[in-house]
């Protein structure tokens, strides 16, 4: 009776492995770039709907700064604007990201201030999301 096995038989196991290995790899590189770039919308996305809500609420102007390395949320006070929230920007998560407008304004009731839509687009690979906010205050994912 044998028991344990031959080095041999280790070395084809570790072969096939190898193998598996590298015709997967690469396939995981896309999915990395989609959560990436899926996670860094949602946090540009968050950020906008977090200085809306914050105009509406505390009845006063507040915007969005759409940075690649910051998202921030300020409140305007009595004569300049205050700092509300801050994290860090898609950069960190190596996405790049393209701006129209860095900058969204909301008025106390939610309305978008500026001439035209806001157009976000955010980069990794082969993987790209464009996020658009309407003077309205919609945010529209495609």
């Amino acid at each position: 009776m044998r028991r344990g096995i031959t080095l041999a038989e280790l070395v084809v196991v570790l072969a096939i492995l190898a193998m598996v290995t590298a015709v997967t790899l690469p396939r995981l590189a896309g999915f990395r770039d989609w959560i990436a770039v899926d996670t860094a919308a949602q946090e540009v996305i968050a950020a906008i709907a977090v200085a809306r809500s914050a105009a509406v609420m505390q009845g006063t102007r507040s915007r969005a700064v759409i940075a690649a390395d910051s998202l921030r949320i300020d409140r305007w006070g009595e004569d300049s604007w205050g700092a509300l929230h801050r994290w860090p920007g898609p950069q960190g998560r190596g996405v790049a990201l393209e701006v129209s407008n860095p900058v969204v304004v909301f008025d106390p009731i939610g309305l978008a201030w500026g001439v035209s839509n806001t157009t976000v687009v955010l980069r990794r690979g082969t993987r790209a999301v464009t996020i658009t906010v309407s003077r309205l205050g919609r945010v529209k994912r495609w």
